[in-house]
């Protein structure tokens, strides 16, 4: 759901937060306008996400980013945002013509510098990535049948205290659904969330607010 969608949908709560705390700016309503007028999928995350991920950014330090299904760019201007001068955002993108779209909306927000889009199957890329790893914080948002592939990519170019945060692990209440237990993309969100709780290579927790944001640390070595 796209964030011009959820404003209609907003408790008087929730309105009042994204008043005070989870506000797009101009650059970032447009960002959203024009992703709609090309067509592109409404699902991107809200400002409650985008602003949950910028301060992840800032409280881990993070210099090294990378996400895993970039879309819009609209999550990515969150991160890049945050980053420092010196920070660097790789997005991955199955689809050329939303890697395009991102990469032209970084360019008009400055961003262009910090963050770039590599095109292709993130399964095909990631194997790539390794001689930048490690990475500080990975957002993982992409189709969910490949979560437990992804997640473990993302472990292995993580370092110990890496964050690792992935959206959408409620599935809008179908991971808990017994109606919809033999869907594909359910049967792999219930093996993530069983790799997320008891992998031993993590410590993890989900904040369920917007249909679940999982966040995970990558232990130390013992």
């Amino acid at each position: 759901m796209s964030t011009l969608e959820q404003e209609t949908q907003l408790s008087p709560f929730q309105r009042y937060l994204r008043t005070h705390f989870h506000q797009d700016d101009a650059d970032l309503v447009q960002l959203q306008l024009e992703a709609q007028a090309a067509g592109l999928p409404a699902i991107s995350i809200g400002p409650e996400q985008g602003k949950f991920l910028q301060l992840l950014v800032a409280l881990t330090g993070a210099r090294h980013v990378l996400e895993i299904g970039t879309l819009g760019g609209y999550s990515g201007a969150w991160i890049a945002r945050a980053l420092p001068a010196a920070g660097r955002l790789i997005s991955l993108e199955m689809n050329p013509r939303h890697a395009a779209f991102a990469q032209g909306q970084w360019n008009r927000l400055g961003l262009g510098a910090t963050a770039t889009v590599i095109s292709g199957p993130a399964l095909a890329t990631l194997p790539t990535l390794t001689p930048a790893a490690p990475f500080d914080m990975i957002f993982i948002d992409a189709d969910k049948e490949t979560y437990p592939d992804y997640l473990e990519w993302a472990i292995r170019l993580a370092r110990p205290g890496t964050a690792i945060v992935l959206d959408n692990v409620e599935l809008h209440g179908r991971l808990v659904d017994q109606a919809a237990q033999d869907l594909p993309h359910v049967r792999a969100m219930q093996r993530t969330m069983t790799m997320l709780a008891s992998d031993p290579r993590l410590v993890s927790t989900v904040v369920p607010y917007v249909d679940g944001l999982a966040v995970t640390v990558v232990r130390g070595r013992e």
